[in-house]
């Protein structure tokens, strides 16, 4: 299992640990990429093999001063590294060694990565011109093998949001996505949206699964998992997650959180795996299923791991 470790003040931080079942932590440090400069991680996808980071970095530390005007019309210069930035995916083991570097071509802004068994990529992103999304598998090396047609209806016309209800236009920021391990294939989830997730294996095939959630819930997240889907609804249905059959997106189970409880990380052999912060450290916990007083509901209850 990886997840992201953020403070106790629920802010990020730029940590990756990988825990495995032996209870033993691995850190994935961008500080081992010592031939790349100004690296800042955009996103990551945690395979049986491999952890794959996406990062921005430079090839080169070239110091300058740049110019710019802040709205109120003020000139300012600013000191930093002026070598073009690129896309690189940075592959680590699961025990945190820095493996390689793997430059990306500029056919599209790229958002998220993924990596399919035999070592291939999948890229999520948009284009650069009409901000439409992009789909594309990549070689093992990275360099870009085709686009994928994302079947219509299935996607927003743009990855950027740009008018409110009314048609205002309002702040511009990228919808949110997230790219999930699902057997041979990877998902895409749509968070927050109406759009269905999305099944990609690597021959490029795609396939919507339409989630049957509850009338005014959308998918949060989807919970990493070893066997069916999970996922956090939004809005939290006052902590639930279900339990979707991945063929038809239909219900299996809702499980019903205690308040409070840390966010589940993942689910493995069918157990719900979160952690909290105590003295320092990261604290696991794990869920185990115990019926509740409706039948029709399922309850997770959280325990300290020995």
């Amino acid at each position: 299992m990886v997840l992201q470790q953020s403070s106790p003040n629920s802010f990020p931080v730029e940590q990756l640990v990988s825990i495995p079942s032996s209870g033993e932590a691995h850190e994935f440090r961008l500080d081992q990429l010592t031939d790349l400069y100004d690296v800042l991680r955009k996103g990551y996808y945690a395979s049986e093999s491999n952890v794959a980071l996406l990062v921005i970095a430079a090839a080169e530390d070239k110091q300058g001063k740049e110019a710019y005007v802040t709205s109120d019309g003020t000139k300012h210069e600013v000191t930093r590294n002026l070598a073009d930035h690129h896309d690189y995916i940075a592959v680590f083991d699961r025990e945190g060694n820095y493996k390689k570097k793997l430059q990306m071509e500029e056919s599209f802004a790229v958002q998220r990565v993924g990596e399919f068994p035999s070592g291939a990529f999948l890229a999520l992103g948009f284009d650069k011109l009409d901000h439409s999304p992009r789909l594309a598998l990549l070689q093992d090396d990275a360099k870009f093998l085709r686009f994928l047609e994302i079947p219509k209806g299935d996607a927003p016309e743009s990855m950027f949001e740009m008018k409110d209800s009314t048609g205002k236009a309002v702040a511009v920021y990228i919808a949110p996505s997230q790219l999930v391990p699902h057997g041979d294939s990877i998902l895409i989830v749509q968070n927050k949206t109406k759009f269905p997730l999305l099944e990609v294996n690597e021959a490029g095939m795609i396939r919507a699964i339409h989630p049957q959630l509850p009338k005014g819930t959308q998918i949060d997240t989807v919970i990493a998992s070893d066997q069916n889907l999970y996922a956090l609804v939004n809005p939290k249905d006052n902590g639930a997650i279900y339990e979707l059959n991945a063929q038809d997106g239909t219900v299996i189970r809702r499980f019903a959180l205690p308040d409070p409880v840390p966010p589940v990380a993942c689910v493995h052999d069918g157990k719900f795996l979160s952690f909290e912060h105590g003295e320092g450290k990261l604290v696991p916990l794990i869920g185990t299923v115990e019926l509740a007083p409706t039948a029709e509901k399922q309850h997770v209850a959280a325990a300290a791991a020995n």
